[in-house]
């Protein structure tokens, strides 16, 4: 796999997805947890309550993991993407408004809920909703994984401020 057709699936599979599992770890305990994320080049940015486990556990420590895939019924459809790197806030007004438009542009329905929380649905708990912060996961390692063409095919890639340093590894 070359880089172009790598770029294109990893991307393909950051704009097609909803949902990323972030992996988080704090004094020695795992812990995952789903959250919908949009793509901000290679940088995936969500939304999460500080007091949620998965960010105090990234509070401890900012690596962590998180993975990109697919629903899928056979094994030999099984494809994504593995990542490691780490979690940080926002830097400033100009990356919080690039962050919200990406996350909205993808989840317009979303909107409604940041601006007006007492809009939520009777079932949502609004002081949650009000307590939202936007955090940038930021990976150095993306590996991207198709049993589409054939079992175990996974390539790879380092990063380095979120742009992609040398060449696809087949791994």
């Amino acid at each position: 796999m070359d880089r172009e057709e790598f770029e294109r699936c990893v991307g393909d599979l950051l704009t097609g997805q909803a949902v990323m599992t972030l992996c988080t770890a704090s004094d020695g305990q795992p812990w995952a947890s789903d959250v919908y994320f949009a793509p901000l080049g290679y940088r995936l940015v969500f939304y999460s309550s500080p007091a949620s486990r998965h960010m105090r556990s990234l509070l401890d420590n900012s690596a962590c993991a998180a993975t990109v895939h697919p629903t899928v019924s056979s094994w030999t459809d099984i494809h994504g993407l593995q990542m490691s790197g780490t979690v940080r806030a926002l830097r400033n007004e100009d990356e919080a408004e690039q962050v919200a438009a990406a996350y909205l542009g993808k989840f317009p329905f979303a909107r409604d809920l940041m601006s007006s929380p007492g809009a939520a649905p009777a079932d949502a708990r609004q002081d949650r909703l009000q307590r939202v912060v936007g955090h940038v996961f930021v990976p150095s390692y993306i590996r991207y994984l198709d049993n589409r063409m054939g079992f175990g095919a996974k390539f790879s890639m380092l990063l380095q401020d979120s742009a992609i340093t040398g060449g696809v590894r087949d791994e």
